[in-house]
């Protein structure tokens, strides 16, 4: 029916511009993997993408955006799931939790994330977005922590060094997960690190 086809547009619009999306950032990556991401145009990816620059401006706002495309969607899939927590649960278990969730998403592609990490170790402009990101994401998730930590008198600091020491452990994980010569997961090597750093925590008291 004419009502039915109404439903579906959208779906389709939506799955089409995901297709053009994907084939745009598919097209940057193997062209920064071939040279480098300092040395390749935006008229090459477009050319390379069969897209207008125009139209590669749409889904992309900068050249960085190609490479950290998911950085926004994992920052937010952090804060959620620690917003998602109980209130009356132990901070320390509601950011292990939101940790887990976070890299649900980033264990998904071991090879594309490889792929990745090549290409922003060889720029250096990647390599300082790289570590504004991760200073975003640590700010991001102290000022959830924040409310938390209220009764303390030093919840600012509490905050932000808990924010800081959790995503730290997600880096050591992700090291060793790349590093590893095996088929473990990223999340084998979050929940050792992870109970490392709530035995130390624990020992402080």
């Amino acid at each position: 029916t004419t009502d039915g086809d109404d439903t579906e547009r959208p779906g389709l619009r939506e799955r089409k511009k995901e297709r053009v999306r994907e084939q745009i950032r598919q097209a940057a990556l193997d062209l920064f993997d071939q040279r480098d991401f300092d040395s390749v145009t935006v008229d090459e990816i477009a050319e390379r993408a069969e897209v207008s620059k125009s139209t590669l401006f749409r889904y992309f706002e900068t050249k960085e955006d190609l490479v950290f495309a998911n950085s926004r969607t994992y920052g937010d899939t952090l804060l959620a799931a620690f917003a998602a927590r109980p209130s009356d649960e132990s901070v320390l278990r509601s950011l292990r939790a939101a940790l887990v969730s976070l890299v649900s998403g980033l264990q998904a592609d071991r090879s594309r994330y490889l792929r990745g990490q090549r290409i922003v170790a060889r720029s250096p402009s990647l390599v300082r977005r790289s570590i504004e990101r991760q200073y975003e994401w640590e700010d991001g998730l102290a000022t959830a922590l924040l409310p938390r930590l209220s009764n303390h008198d030093d919840a600012e600091t509490r905050a932000s060094v808990l924010a800081a020491a959790g995503l730290a452990v997600v880096r050591i994980a992700t090291r060793r997960w790349v590093t590893a010569e095996d088929d473990s997961l990223l999340i084998d090597h979050l929940l050792p690190a992870l109970d490392v750093l709530a035995d130390e925590l624990k020992d402080s008291d």
